[in-house]
């Protein structure tokens, strides 16, 4: 029970209190909790994301970063840090998930975006990207992982991210496993690092990129038309600077003016 508790109590102040008032709040809140042996959190905002994770701040500000909130628990004996990092948008929060998710493990599919791991759970729902880091590895640190991601996730009102605004036939859940969305160069590094040189021209974009068959696929939607003109401009060029054979490489579709689809 302590747990929902936990997880309700901490979505509510997220939505509700002021980035500058929830470092105290959340204290307050968690203190009364019981089961709780020791709780603290501290507010991260664009300009103390340096603070805490040094180098990897720009991947986040690349996206589309908000604020971070992190709530390091002693529950029960065991230390669980949530690392709860409000995004821009959907489209952020799963970019952030797809270029962060590693080795995942089987389980019960709380939400639509999820890994699992013996010893971290994370997920992206709406414009939120959690990461929740147990101490163990043991299967009680993990069922407790998962019942406080249940009940976040229960409180996220806002839909998952919907690949469908790329790829207008939708993309099934088993692509899903591997898909990254990318907004620049260094969600590209992550992501897949073989692209940097094809897509390192483009600026202005949201891009998805899935496997299909033996193809990979980018659905880059720009936010404006002249970003996607330069874009295909720049591409031209330099393509006319290589031979043909290295130039033969990719495919691309225009599939409005303000979206491209490249294959590989």
């Amino acid at each position: 029970m302590h747990t929902r508790l936990i997880a309700i109590a901490l979505l509510t102040l997220f939505s509700t209190v002021s980035s500058r008032a929830q470092h105290s709040f959340i204290s307050r809140a968690l203190s009364a909790v019981q089961g709780i042996e020791e709780a603290q959190s501290r507010i991260f905002t664009d300009a103390s994301l340096y603070g805490y994770i040094n180098g990897g701040a720009e991947l986040y500000l690349e996206y589309g970063f908000d604020t971070l909130i992190v709530t390091e628990l002693v529950c029960e004996g065991s230390d669980i840090k949530i690392e709860s990092y409000r995004m821009k948008d959907p489209e952020a929060a799963f970019g952030i998930f797809s270029v962060s998710r590693f080795r995942c493990n089987a389980g019960a599919r709380l939400t639509e975006h999820l890994c699992r791991s013996a010893y971290q759970l994370q997920f992206a729902k709406g414009p939120w990207y959690v990461s929740i880091i147990n101490d163990t590895g043991s299967e009680a640190d993990q069922a407790r992982s998962a019942e406080i991601a249940s009940f976040i996730i229960e409180q996220i009102p806002d839909a998952p991210f919907d690949p469908g605004y790329f790829f207008a036939e939708g993309v099934d859940q088993e692509v899903m496993r591997g898909a990254v969305l990318v907004r620049g160069p260094l969600g590209i590094y992550n992501g897949i690092p073989s692209l940097v040189e094809t897509l390192g021209e483009a600026s202005d974009y949201s891009a998805l990129m899935i496997r299909k068959g033996q193809d990979t696929l980018a659905s880059l939607r720009f936010n404006t038309e002249q970003s996607a003109n330069a874009f295909l401009q720049a591409k031209s060029s330099s393509g006319a600077q290589r031979n043909k054979a290295a130039s033969s490489d990719s495919t691309v579709s225009v599939v409005s003016p303000n979206h491209i689809i490249i294959t590989f």
